[in-house]
């Protein structure tokens, strides 16, 4: 991920965040991506890519037996998800 923020200028716009804890944004070719070389017999791609944030427990959404609903405390926001990247990937929300 930290290759991903590099080559976007580790900026990311604040209406790509919903609320809840979703992250998403697109790039024209993934040769901006540090490392990437180009390929002829691939082509120049673009990509779309979505981060999804979660906490522990939040899988009994998805489990077959018993589900249940996630609480409003323990869901995360759209300020939690800025705040979290912003801290570990030094990202700078605009």
């Amino acid at each position: 991920m930290k290759r991903l923020f590099e080559a976007k200028g580790n900026e990311a716009k604040a209406k790509s965040f919903d609320n809840f804890g979703n992250y998403s944004f697109g790039m024209k070719e993934h040769i901006d991506i540090p490392g990437v070389k180009y390929d002829p017999q691939i082509g120049i791609l673009g990509l779309d890519i979505a981060i999804t944030l979660s906490r522990p427990g939040f899988n009994i959404r998805f489990r077959s037996k018993h589900k249940s609903k996630i609480g409003k405390s323990h869901i995360i926001t759209k300020k939690e998800a800025q705040d979290f990247l912003t801290e570990e990937f030094g990202i700078q929300v605009v």
